[in-house]
C-alpha cells in the first residue's frame, strides 16, 4: 500500500489506547488495553499493554504486518525503553512522544493553538499559544494532580476516615464505604487499600461515589467536588496566564471521564473560569485525545488537516470502536 499510514496513541494511568489512520483521515482501526504508562506499572506490563493495542488495531483496520510512516504516543514517561517492544508487533518509519496535553488540545480543538484540560485519573493543563510557545500546569502524579478522579477519591476517603476517628463532620462516604468494603470499620479496609497491585485505577474508582453523594446533598461531598472544581479553574488559568492568553479569547478542550461529556463538573470549572477569564471557553472535545496523536502524526509525515480530512476522520472514528483487550 503505497498511501502514509500513522498510528496515534494516548497512554494514561489507566489504559491505552491505539489508533490506525491513512493520510485521507480514515481511521482504520482502534483498540484499548490496560496501562503501558511504565511510572504505575513494571514496564513488561507496559510494553504488553502497547502490544496488544497496537496489534489489535492494525488487526481491525486488516493491515497486520504492514508498515507505518510515523507513531505519536502521547504519555508523560519518555517512552524509550518501550520502542523495542512496539518494533516487534509494527514496524515503523519513524516515532516520537508528545505529552498527553498536545494530544488532547489537537484532538479536542483540531486546532494547533488554544488549551487542553485532562481531567481523568490524573489531571493537566496544557496549552500553546500562537507563537507556539507552550506550558503545562499539574500532571505530577499521585502527589498532586489536584482536582482529578484520584483526587476526588482521596478526599472522599479521607472524610470518611475523618469521619470514623471523629476529626471530621458526618457524612454519608462513610457508610458507602463501609458497606463497599463489607467492613464494621474502615481501618479493617486500609489492608486492602494498599495493597491493591492497581490502586490507582481502584481507588480512583471512587470519585464517582462522591459525585454521586454531592449531587444527592451530601454536604461534605459537595465541598470535595468544590474545591476540585477549583483546582482544576486554578491550573488552566495559570496556563493561560503563563502564555499571555489571559486577555484574548481562548478555547479549552475538555478531556477525561470527569469532563469530556459535560455534567456537573464540567459546569462547575467552565462557569468558574470565566469569572477569572471572560472570554475562556471549555468546550467538549471534537475529538478524543488518541485521535489527537494520529492529527500529529499526520501533520508530521506532511498531511494537512483539511476540513475535509477531518470531517472523514469524524465519520470513520464512529464507525471503528475501539475494543478493549483483557
Amino acid at each position: 500500500m503505497s498511501e502514509k499510514l500513522v498510528i496515534g496513541m494516548d497512554v494514561g494511568g489507566t489504559s491505552t489506547r491505539a489508533v490506525l489512520a491513512d493520510e485521507q483521515g480514515q481511521i482504520l482501526g482502534q483498540a484499548i488495553s490496560g496501562t503501558g504508562n511504565y511510572n504505575f506499572v513494571p514496564v513488561t506490563e507496559a510494553a504488553k499493554s502497547f502490544q496488544d493495542a497496537i496489534g489489535a488495531a492494525m488487526k481491525m483496520g486488516g493491515l497486520a504486518g504492514s508498515k507505518v510512516d510515523h507513531i505519536v504516543i502521547g504519555i508523560e514517561p519518555q517512552p524509550d525503553p518501550l520502542y523495542k517492544y512496539i518494533g516487534k508487533v509494527v514496524k515503523y518509519g519513524g516515532i516520537e512522544r508528545r505529552v498527553e496535553g498536545e494530544c488532547s488540545m489537537v484532538g479536542g480543538l483540531a486546532e494547533k493553538a488554544g488549551l487542553s484540560l485532562i481531567a481523568g485519573t490524573g489531571s493537566v493543563g496544557w496549552g500553546r499559544n500562537g507563537k507556539g510557545r507552550t506550558h503545562m500546569t499539574s500532571c505530577w502524579g499521585t502527589i498532586g494532580d489536584e482536582g482529578s478522579a484520584w483526587w476526588l477519591a482521596n478526599e472522599g476517603v479521607n472524610a470518611a476516615f475523618w469521619a470514623e476517628d471523629g476529626r471530621g463532620p458526618k457524612t454519608v462516604l462513610l457508610p458507602k464505604l463501609l458497606r463497599h468494603f463489607k467492613v464494621k470499620s474502615l481501618r479493617d479496609a486500609c489492608t486492602v487499600i494498599y495493597t491493591d497491585p492497581n490502586v490507582r485505577r481502584s481507588f480512583s474508582q471512587f470519585s464517582r461515589l462522591v459525585m454521586k453523594c454531592a449531587a444527592d446533598g451530601d454536604r461534605v461531598s459537595k465541598d470535595i467536588v468544590r474545591r476540585g472544581a477549583d483546582h482544576v479553574v486554578h491550573l488552566l488559568a495559570t496556563c493561560a496566564k503563563e502564555l499571555g492568553m489571559q486577555r484574548g479569547g481562548y478555547r479549552v478542550a475538555a478531556t477525561g471521564g470527569l469532563v469530556e461529556t459535560g455534567g456537573v463538573y464540567f459546569d462547575l470549572v467552565r462557569k468558574g473560569l470565566k469569572k477569572v477569564h471572560a472570554k475562556s471557553d471549555l468546550v467538549i472535545p471534537r475529538f478524543e485525545p488518541v485521535i489527537g496523536a494520529a492529527l500529529i502524526a499526520l501533520d508530521v509525515v506532511g498531511v494537512k488537516w483539511t476540513d475535509e480530512l477531518l470531517k472523514t476522520v469524524e465519520k470513520t472514528a464512529r464507525k471503528t470502536k475501539a475494543k478493549k483487550r483483557s
